[in-house]
């Protein structure tokens, strides 16, 4: 599947637009090998291996694998959306009990049209703990997946996600990613 996402980030002290393009390889019950590019102001092309959960197993951008704590910067830096939405995906199961379904709609994304079930927060602000101790706390949360036909991997179609971050102090964040095209391969 060849996926591209337009959107927009944001934090308190940077904002930008992007373009990403992705094919995932290949798919094993834990992990996802993919090839990117990314363009913000030029061209980053890797492939990457990450686990379902978003952590960067390792990033290869022609000259050799990065691993560890610099396949994690990688990921973050060229291939953050990407990881981000998987992460939301996999953290929407982990705090089932925070979002609801709130309905299901059809989408149609280039030639492909079906049917994605959209989900929202509970409750506005919400307040999720983490894993590592910190809390964020969530104040727009919308994400939409659905299963394209010919596929077996669930997509993200849209994500909308804002609030206050405990990590360095409290931080704002906002972004919304959502897929604009994509191809069945």
């Amino acid at each position: 599947m060849t996926l591209v996402f337009n959107g927009n980030t944001s934090t308190m002290t940077t904002s930008r637009s992007f373009t990403f393009s992705y094919s995932v390889v290949s798919v094993t019950s834990t992990t996802y090998k993919v090839d990117g590019d990314y363009v913000a102001t030029k061209s980053h092309q890797f492939t990457a291996w990450l686990l379902k959960n978003g952590t960067a197993l390792a990033v290869n951008f022609g000259q050799g694998n990065d691993t560890g704590a610099q396949a994690a910067s990688d990921v973050q830096t060229y291939f953050g959306e990407f990881a981000l939405v998987q992460g939301f995906l996999q953290e929407q199961s982990l705090y089932s009990n925070l979002f609801r379904s709130n309905g299901n709609s059809t989408v149609t994304i280039g030639t492909q049209k079906f049917t994605v079930t959209n989900y929202v927060a509970l409750t506005l602000p919400e307040s999720i703990q983490l894993c590592n101790g910190e809390t964020d706390t969530l104040t727009a949360y919308n994400l939409s997946e659905g299963t394209p036909s010919g596929s077996t991997l669930e997509l993200p179609t849209y994500v909308n996600v804002a609030g206050i971050s405990s990590l360095n102090g409290r931080t704002p964040f906002a972004f919304t990613v959502q897929i604009t095209a994509f191809t069945v391969a």
